[in-house]
């Protein structure tokens, strides 16, 4: 992860960011994003290595407002301690429900391949954002086929202290291991966290705002949808 924080490099005009964790075959809420803020930076992570080859090969070279400002982090986000490595299914008929939790939904179709994916927590990452430059981050999106409820826990005290909005999705039936992912889970850990959740911008899964960061909330656009 300290690699690619030295590669990044971050443009004058830049200023803001977004996270968008499971980014899928094609990016496309990252692709929306950048095609509307001129001045944003958005970080992805994404595990599947075919979906990162088709999103270098197929998506940003037609895009020219994405290659300067989008950097993808080739690795799978879950509540670990320490760096690790974990299994990782990838899935038969759309590999943006591959997932590190074996599928159980028939209508994901069979996985067709086990593989090793190098694994970090949220915090790994926060820890080595550079808060100087950038004071707080506007959105996190999370579809992470199961894991969303993890990746929350696993970013510490930096959910509460630096993010003003969070999507997550509650996918707790299509995987095994995964019951905990729920709404009610969500909902409660980030109430915790001085979160409320919110019913009034162009999402699909559950939103919250960071109560901290109430008074910028109309200035931060943030939008998920279907592909």
């Amino acid at each position: 992860m300290e690699e690619i924080f030295q590669n990044l490099v971050v443009k004058e005009n830049i200023t803001h960011v977004k996270i968008d964790i499971g980014l899928s075959y094609n990016a496309p809420q990252s692709k929306r994003w950048l095609g509307k803020e001129p001045n944003l930076l958005v970080i992805g992570f994404e595990p599947h290595t075919e979906s990162i080859e088709n999103i270098v090969s197929n998506v940003i070279p037609n895009n020219s407002f994405m290659k300067e400002r989008f950097y993808i982090f080739p690795f799978a986000l879950q509540n670990v301690i320490e760096h690790c490595k974990m299994e990782f299914y990838k899935t038969s008929n759309d590999p943006g429900t591959s997932s590190l939790y074996k599928p159980i939904d028939e209508k994901l179709g069979m996985y067709k391949q086990e593989t090793s994916v190098p694994v970090y927590s949220l915090k790994h990452f926060f820890d080595l954002f550079p808060f100087d430059k950038f004071e707080y981050i506007d959105y996190i999106k999370i579809d992470a086929q199961g894991s969303d409820y993890d990746i929350l826990l696993s970013a510490g005290d930096y959910l509460r202290e630096r993010v003003v909005f969070i999507t997550a999705e509650p996918e707790d039936s299509q995987y095994e291991d995964c019951k905990h992912n729920n709404t009610k889970n969500m909902e409660e850990y980030l109430f915790s966290q001085n979160f409320v959740r919110i019913y009034d911008r162009p999402t699909e899964d559950p939103t919250f705002l960071n109560k901290k960061f109430q008074h910028l909330a109309d200035s931060i656009y943030i939008e998920q949808r279907g592909y």
